[in-house]
């Protein structure tokens, strides 16, 4: 056994098909921090014993894989995150040598989940069942946008190693990102870019394991209830936010990261667009930093649009050079 640090490590993803179904890697996830490992349920034995000793005995109940990987959002490896915590996807193209992704909800607690291969200097372990519990998106001024993730799969298994290379993929800053507002989902190609200096957005999907007696490892992992959130800030130059929260005002929203400074065909930019076609504004704070700007912090909500049947994210549209999910 060798030492080695977190640089040498390399996680491989594959979707599986059909679910539980151990897949060979297609893609090589960078990361800036990775804590995934195996984990256990291990209830102790404390009863009373005539001595002062608290505990006697310990069982592992559960076996399970779980952890975060956090990273740069990326322009391919996005898509099996999403494919996962939303459930559908359908692919067109290719048109000017790309191919659109539009993900959206399916409304099972079955979604697709993923093959995740972990290697190191001494083992290889495949995990199955990987599922996202919840992942957030944060852009921050001079920074690249960043994504964390928290995953939650079957305990790991010793698996062979595969020659598994890095991807090209692009990146989004501060530049490639625009959020507008509208009254509905059909403003929003003629809304105004607001000014913001930072974001973040977060899917949780609530996964959970799906546990039986007679065996130590979960039979399913399975999504729950899907809530997405976000906040962003910007300058407080006047109370139309704050009139939102008060008047308990809904909107629809929409977040573009299109890096312009790519081509991928002829005229094509990589791009992600997320647009909810209703969201309310909750809670709302102002900040008056003494010498600096005022600022406002804006927390806002996805809702189901009932009126108009659409779910609280009507579509992530993806598009790159991949040719599918």
């Amino acid at each position: 056994m060798s030492k080695f640090i977190g640089r040498q490590v390399k996680v491989g993803l594959a979707k599986e098909s059909p679910r539980n179904t151990p897949a060979a890697p297609v893609i090589l996830v960078p990361f800036d921090s990775f804590d995934f490992d195996d984990n256990v349920v291990q209830p102790r034995s404390t009863s009373g014993l005539g001595v002062i000793d608290d505990a006697s005995d310990s069982f592992v109940t559960t076996k399970f894989g779980e952890g975060t990987l956090g990273g740069e959002l990326r322009d391919q490896s996005i898509g099996y995150w999403l494919n996962s915590l939303l459930g559908t996807v359908s692919t067109t193209g290719p048109v000017d040598s790309a191919y659109t992704h539009v993900f959206s909800v399916l409304q099972t607690v079955l979604h697709p989940t993923l093959a995740m291969r972990v290697y190191d200097t001494n083992a290889t372990e495949m995990y199955g069942l990987v599922l996202p519990k919840s992942m957030t998106i944060t852009a921050a001024l001079d920074e690249i946008v960043k994504i964390s993730i928290d995953l939650l799969a079957r305990k790991g298994r010793t698996w062979e190693a595969s020659v598994l290379n890095a991807t090209a993929e692009n990146r989004f800053t501060k530049k490639h990102i625009q959020v507008k507002v509208a009254a509905n989902r059909a403003g929003l190609g003629a809304a105004s870019t607001l000014c913001l200096k930072n974001l973040s957005l977060t899917f949780n999907q609530n996964a959970m394991l799906d546990d039986c007696m007679g065996t130590a490892e979960p039979e399913d992992i399975i999504n729950g209830p899907l809530s997405i959130e976000g906040e962003m800030s910007l300058n407080y130059t006047d109370e139309t936010w704050k009139n939102y929260m008060r008047d308990g005002s809904k909107k629809a929203l929409q977040i573009t990261l299109t890096n312009n400074d790519v081509l991928i065909g002829a005229a094509t930019r990589p791009s992600l667009t997320f647009v909810f076609p209703k969201v309310d504004f909750f809670p709302w704070k102002s900040n008056y930093p003494l010498g600096e700007l005022a600022t406002q912090t804006v927390s806002f909500k996805a809702l189901r649009d009932e009126t108009n049947i659409e779910n609280n994210i009507y579509s992530a549209t993806l598009v790159n050079t991949k040719v599918s999910y």
